[in-house]
């Protein structure tokens, strides 16, 4: 099922635009996991709020993003590309909405960057944004790919991710 953002009815997978409000829904369904915590290898580390089953490991194609302040990782998953950013309008809707991190005072643009999953490897893209994308405290040329590593820091604007995946 999909979650509409606006009004929150829940949709059939593949459904491109809300029943109930018409808004378009994401391209992609986000998952969320129950921890904000990563091992090395990829597990979820232990956590008392967590049941035994979500201890499991990410798989190859899950992009597990840490959110600053967020008590969860999203994991993204099912598609080759990624737009990360705010949404503002109907025309402009990345695969992960950022505004409930407080995107739009943290600087982040409605389409800010792109993770693409290329073979074995993640790539980061700044899609031309206006605060800038940095890797690891260094900032990114605009739509010049460069490859992340599991456990990287990315900033956009200044709202911070953290990023683990398994090649």
């Amino acid at each position: 099922m999909i979650t509409c953002s606006v009004c929150r009815n829940q949709e059939s997978e593949g459904e491109v635009f809300c029943s109930e409000c018409g808004a378009r829904l994401p391209a992609v369904q986000v998952e969320v996991t129950s921890t904000a915590a990563f091992t090395e290898t990829g597990r979820v580390r232990e956590s008392s709020q967590l049941p035994a089953e979500a201890l499991e490991p990410l798989r190859a194609g899950q992009i597990a993003l840490l959110i600053s302040g967020a008590a969860q990782a999203v994991i993204l998953q099912g598609q080759p590309e990624f737009i990360l950013g705010r949404e503002g309008s109907e025309q402009v809707v990345p695969d992960l909405n950022l505004n409930p991190y407080g995107a739009r005072e943290k600087g982040v643009s409605r389409l800010h960057a792109a993770l693409r999953l290329d073979r074995s490897q993640v790539l980061l893209i700044d899609l031309g944004s206006t605060n800038g994308t940095r890797l690891n405290g260094k900032p990114l040329a605009a739509h010049q790919p460069i490859r992340v590593e599991s456990g990287d820091e990315i900033r956009l604007g200044k709202l911070m991710l953290r990023i683990n995946f398994v090649p």
